[in-house]
């Protein structure tokens, strides 16, 4: 064959390979559209979804495709509130990244080895139901796996996923996974970011694990073992095996049980009943302004009448079993401080464990209220403080949260900065940041339901027995009449009174990330936030002060002992900026905010700053990020 026959024939195959290509991704064509015809889209996310279009040509939306073979790669769709089933997704066979996070998908018959390339899954912040996902052996390139905040029960396939060498991430917190975490093979891989908490995990942690930090197992009551503060005991370990092998024999004892204690249940309701009644029919009504002792009187509601309670996990854990108003008024009580939303007691229960009661006068409607204060109570995180119990009357609102004994972020950092101080190191600071950022991310992502903390301020942190940062004070100033009076230290740019009008513009998630940035801002210079627009703005300060080519101007002194870590500063102060953005849709989402915060933290070199660690999380841990918001201008 000639050589210039070759050439017309190569240029024949290549023409001809480009026309049939197309075809080569049919099947995925119609799987997506499957898949959008079986959702609940009620923001008509998916409009671009055409079937006179194709996925590859016409930029379907989160959905990215192989140049080559035209093969469905990548498929993300986060935070868009959609509700249906995952399964017609399994048909999607060259899958690499698929990341459903923060939607209502349910299904429970996933196979992960319908994805036999897939490296990246995000699962999070949904309603998957049922056993851990089966297939996961046969995944052998899976990197990232993010089952969180669902609704998996069993097991965790621990043998199985010792079979994973490239296993990085394993999250699976805040399910009702239960057993134990026994494998014999698990510890030679290289998981960096682990953690099972809040689930029901029984047993000894093994050895291997035990790198992890303790919020890694938090939530697990019945779990023992370093680096958790329970020591296991040699009958623990002992009656492991013995538990597991007697669960078949008492299923049918357990049903008989359950059936007589529902019964007695019941029997015992109707006679506090009775006794309630009679009760309340002897004792007369009366205020509450003497019925406790203490320091300071919490007042106002009447004793008898019962507190609205949740369920008690995340940072809360002390408000548990008390049901009435009068245990709290019965208590002693010491003023803590007044806010702008109300004053909030240290309250000490009969069991010896403490309360925050906060009391608010002004607010909406009790109807409002209610309905608000339920919301807020079914929030449950490791990094926020939960709202535990409430008292709602038509002239008095109290309340209740656990106590946290180790302050705010703002007087870790503040407080006391003279001789005999203490400084926080950066370790601390940059793992407070983190936390924080992942509480007030999962606000952002609660129930699809588009939340905003409405306040986010340093004192709004709380720290924990443990060391984890708490988000504080949820949702409190949507109970106002005046709703959105933040701190001008950390207010937005777009909640600034327009002078046409008087009137402030709505309040959104991105209003909480600017705040945020404020907050960074504080952990690097150890100054306090003040002031707004004017000359004592922090925010204000630092662009002036060029930190970019002198960053221990900015830098607090007490972070010179940390000076090696000069370049997570500089990782962590760009992506203040990028929180600081004057236009909301330059800012980034907190979910990704606090990937960038993670990706400081735990890579172990921090070569090219923020644009190395950016362009490896676009490409690895944060699909939904755009590379245009490292534009950023701080000018």
């Amino acid at each position: 064959m000639t050589s210039s026959s070759s050439r017309q024939f190569f240029v024949s195959f290549i023409f001809l390979f480009v026309l049939i290509s197309p075809s080569l991704s049919n099947s995925d064509i119609n799987t997506l559209l499957s898949f959008k015809a079986s959702l609940s889209d009620p923001d008509n996310s998916l409009s671009s979804w055409v079937s006179s279009t194709h996925p590859c040509f016409d930029s379907w939306f989160g959905v990215t495709c192989n140049p080559r073979t035209h093969r469905v790669i990548k498929l993300v769709l986060e935070n868009l509130n959609l509700t249906g089933s995952a399964q017609p997704l399994t048909l999607l066979t060259h899958l690499r990244l698929l990341s459903l996070k923060c939607n209502r998908f349910s299904s429970s018959n996933l196979n992960l080895s319908s994805w036999p390339y897939i490296k990246h899954l995000y699962l999070s912040h949904n309603q998957f139901t049922g056993i851990f996902p089966p297939g996961i052996a046969d995944v052998h390139r899976l990197r990232r796996l993010d089952l969180s905040y669902n609704l998996f029960t069993g097991g965790i396939p621990m043998t199985e996923l010792s079979r994973l060498p490239n296993l990085l991430t394993l999250r699976l917190e805040a399910n009702s996974f239960n057993g134990t975490l026994d494998s014999n093979n698990l510890s030679s891989l290289s998981i960096l970011d682990f953690n099972v908490s809040n689930n029901r995990l029984t047993g000894k942690i093994p050895t291997w694990l035990s790198r992890f930090p303790v919020s890694s197992f938090a939530g697990n009551q019945n779990l023992c073992g370093g680096p958790l503060a329970s020591a296991c005991s040699n009958r623990t370990v002992k009656d492991e095996a013995g538990v597991r092998s007697r669960d078949k024999r008492l299923g049918i004892v357990v049903i008989m049980i359950a059936i007589f204690d529902a019964v007695a249940m019941v029997a015992a309701i109707v006679t506090v009943t009775c006794c309630c009644y009679k009760r309340r029919r002897k004792q007369p009504r009366h205020g509450g302004g003497g019925a406790h002792k203490g320091k300071y009187g919490i007042g106002g509601a009447r004793d008898e009448e019962e507190l609205v309670v949740f369920g008690f996990e995340g940072c809360n854990n002390n408000v548990k079993g008390s049901r009435k108003v009068e245990d709290l008024l019965k208590s002693s009580a010491e003023l803590l401080g007044k806010g702008s939303v109300g004053t909030t007691y240290k309250v000490e229960m009969d069991g010896g464990d403490f309360v925050a009661v906060k009391r608010v006068k002004e607010r909406k409607k009790r109807s409002e209220v209610d309905d608000w204060l339920r919301v807020i109570g079914g929030m449950t995180h490791t990094n926020i403080v939960r709202l535990g119990a409430y008292y709602n009357a038509e002239d008095e609102l109290l309340l209740v949260y656990d106590f946290l004994p180790n302050g705010s972020l703002h007087s870790l950092l503040h407080g006391n900065r003279g001789p005999g101080r203490t400084p926080v190191d950066w370790t601390t600071r940059l793992k407070l940041a983190s936390d924080a950022a992942k509480g007030l991310t999962f606000i952002h992502c609660y129930n699809k339901a588009k939340l905003f903390h409405g306040n986010l301020t340093s004192s709004n942190i709380l720290v924990d027995q443990m060391g984890n940062a708490c988000v504080s004070d949820i949702g409190l100033h949507q109970l106002l009449h005046t709703p959105f009076f933040i701190n001008n230290a950390y207010k937005a740019p777009e909640l600034k009174l327009n002078s046409n009008n008087c009137s402030q513009r709505k309040y959104t998630q991105k209003c909480d990330v600017y705040s945020f940035g404020v907050v960074l801002l504080e952990i690097l210079t150890g100054k306090m936030a003040t002031g707004g627009d004017g000359e004592s703005s922090i925010v204000k300060w630092v662009r002036e002060m060029g930190p970019e080519e002198k960053p221990w101007e900015v830098f607090d002194f007490e972070l010179l002992r940390d000076r090696e870590m000069e370049e997570e500063m500089r990782a962590v102060l760009q992506v203040a900026f990028l929180c600081l953005a004057a236009l909301p849709k330059h800012r980034p989402k907190m979910s990704m905010v606090h990937r960038m915060i993670e990706a400081i933290r735990t890579k172990s070199s921090i070569d090219g700053g923020i644009n190395s660690i950016m362009s490896n999380l676009s490409s690895d841990s944060s699909p939904s990020f755009s590379e245009a918001t490292l534009n950023f201008s701080t000018s």
